[in-house]
């Protein structure tokens, strides 16, 4: 397969600023300070802050470490998945290639000043580098984004269907539990249909080629999970070890609800990730533990506990990672372009022929001889011409 060689821009990834971090991070953090001092001082109406801030500081130590180490095998488990579903398409993308792009995408998510560049967007961008074409890198990470989302949507379901049944136990609005769970069914039904429809060859236009693509992403997400791969279940490490998170923040503050409040809180917290609007994921989750009966200040509390914990604690591994993804980058290019071996491809076994006789010098023979490509940035490759 041929490919244009990417702009110079497209294969850069920007260092990262410190001293603006710093600065980016300083007024959040005196306004956090302002903000406090003013709960604290008025009462009243915001008593539920005051009482939250105090439970901050009587948190256990044991729940927050515990909060901590389960944020990390959450991450474990999207890298063995992107190491399944990337491996398949690609032999480059190892283990340690996985845990690159992965970490690497949550410090560029979080702390680079290139906003655009979020942790889907920097793997579809290293899948490309791999050598794939646009369109196998796409199909590559869709198929990726509906396996570990499949999880999620299942997630809801399971969560509100006990709920609604009385199958836990629950001290909120029937609706809370029917509706996110009817809408979660609805999406996993209709991805579900789009696998069993029969892709169409004449199928024109983005619609067309999309629904194409989601059904293929996931014909092959069906397939990984009757390959009985382990790593498959990096997609259930993912979700459950980071809602683990939430669950060790409740207990470090005061007492979490039923499991199935807390797992349908934080699933359907999670969907305020579709909006964009500040704060929408943890306005989300803290009016759903709020809604089924969760003290109002522990609700505040363990769910900015989680926050800081989900997205500052993986930041500075990423920007290691960040860093030995640019040289891994680069390497893949020097392989392209046939400056060094390519580190995947096993050593020749087959001897070495001998040097020719002056005598059969003198004839004409086919040889392989070594030519640059000239359609895109591949390795060179032997061809036979006449002596």
């Amino acid at each position: 397969m041929s490919t244009l060689s990417a702009p110079a821009t497209d294969t850069a990834i920007p260092a990262f600023d410190l001293r603006g971090f710093a600065r980016r991070a300083a007024i959040p953090a005196v306004l956090a300070a302002v903000i406090a001092t003013v709960v604290i001082a008025a009462g009243g109406p915001l008593q539920a802050f005051a009482d939250a801030i105090r439970r901050a500081v009587d948190a256990d130590p044991r729940w927050v470490a515990i909060a901590a180490v389960s944020e990390l095998l959450s991450f474990g488990g999207y890298i063995a998945l992107l190491w399944l579903v990337g491996g398949r398409a690609t032999e480059r993308l190892g283990l340690r290639e996985s845990a690159q792009v992965t970490m690497g995408g949550a410090a560029a998510t979080r702390l680079l000043p290139t906003a655009g560049v979020g942790g889907a967007a920097l793997t579809l961008w290293a899948l490309r580098r791999t050598a794939m074409g646009t369109r196998q890198a796409t199909q590559t990470l869709m198929t990726f984004l509906i396996t570990l989302y499949s999880v999620f949507l299942m997630g809801i379901i399971a969560s509100g269907t006990a709920l609604a049944l009385g199958l836990a136990h629950r001290e909120g609005p029937l609706a809370l539990s029917v509706v996110p769970a009817a809408g979660a069914a609805f999406v996993l039904l209709f991805h579900l249909a789009l696998a069993a429809r029969a892709p169409r060859e004449d199928a024109t236009g983005r619609f067309g080629t999309a629904a194409n693509m989601l059904g293929e992403a996931v014909r092959e997400g069906l397939r990984l999970a009757r390959s009985a791969d382990p790593r498959m279940l990096g997609a259930i490490a993912w979700w459950a070890c980071d809602a683990a998170v939430l669950w060790a923040m409740l207990h470090a503050f005061g007492a979490p609800p039923s499991l199935a409040v807390l797992a349908l809180a934080y699933f359907v917290g999670q969907v305020g990730n579709t909006i964009p609007v500040p704060g929408a994921v943890s306005g989300g989750m803290v009016g759903i533990l709020v809604a089924f009966n969760v003290p109002a200040d522990l609700a505040l509390v363990s769910v900015f506990a989680y926050r800081a914990v989900a997205i500052w604690l993986p930041a500075p591994i990423g920007l290691v990672a960040l860093s030995g993804l640019r040289q891994t980058i680069a390497r893949w290019g020097r392989e392209d372009e046939g400056l060094e071996p390519a580190s995947a491809e096993p050593a020749s076994t087959e001897p070495t022929p001998a040097e020719p006789t002056p005598a059969e010098r003198t004839r004409v023979a086919p040889y392989p001889v070594t030519v640059p490509t000239l359609t895109g940035p591949f390795p060179e490759r032997a061809v036979p011409i006449a002596a």
